[in-house]
């Protein structure tokens, strides 16, 4: 199956495309400097929600994807399967029980209800496959910093993250959004950036707009054998 962008990078191309059309509106001589520095934190922290807004939308866009181009759970990759298995019949509490000595009839009644569940398909390859959705795979990391960007990937079946996405276009995309995350970290805590000028502000977004295309060919890379071209395209596109 050919690589298809998806629907998420477009909506961040387009987005990113506005940002660095303002910066170079904000890089003129005429802009008073107050209102450059305004427009260069603003560029940051927007790049950066729309890398979020990427994040969660295409692993949303994934969960579609599967839900539209598996039959069964089976078809699932191993530890993507697993981790759903884990949230969606809430092993950890089975884990307490167990960890506290529960009766074995406590425990016994969670894995019943495991079976009369409306999750029961992941457990039960004759079942056939249900909707999934984006939360159901980020939760509560989809804030896209490096670790919870290698945590979800690692969730979903790819190993070795952070090198499987800079050896994906064969750069160091790894680097890059660190790079923005540390201008914003640093603009998060001193509200300003002294020595940081619209043209650093462009050369970061150029940077970091090779993350997404890493992260979007990765995605379709590691799912496009399990799900049909049309569920794919319908999905993702």
């Amino acid at each position: 199956m050919p690589y298809v962008i998806s629907a998420s990078r477009k909506q961040f191309d387009l987005q990113l495309k506005d940002i660095r059309k303002k910066l170079k509106v904000a890089d003129k001589k005429q802009v008073p400097v107050d209102l450059r520095e305004y427009a260069i934190a603003a560029a940051i922290f927007l790049a950066h929600a729309e890398i979020e807004n990427y994040f969660t939308d295409v692993l949303a866009r994934i969960a579609m994807a599967c839900g539209r181009g598996f039959s069964n759970a089976s078809e699932l990759p191993a530890r993507f399967r697993s981790h759903l298995i884990v949230e969606r019949l809430n092993l950890r509490n089975l884990s307490a029980k167990l960890a506290g000595n529960a009766g074995e009839q406590d425990v016994l009644s969670v894995v019943d209800r495991w079976f009369s569940s409306s999750s029961s398909f992941l457990i039960d390859s004759s079942e056939p496959f249900q909707a999934l959705s984006g939360v159901e795979i980020y939760g509560d990391y989809g804030y896209p910093s490096i670790k919870n960007v290698e945590k979800i990937l690692k969730r979903l079946g790819i190993g070795d993250p952070k090198g499987q996405l800079n050896r994906t276009v064969g750069k160091d995309v790894v680097g890059y959004l660190e790079s923005l995350a540390s201008l914003r970290t640093a603009l998060a805590h001193s509200a300003s950036l002294p020595g940081v000028s619209c043209k650093d502000v462009m050369s970061r977004l150029d940077q970091v707009s090779w993350f997404v295309v890493a992260l979007d060919r990765l995605l379709h890379s590691h799912f496009q054998s399990g799900i049909k071209y049309a569920d794919w395209k319908v999905s993702m596109c």
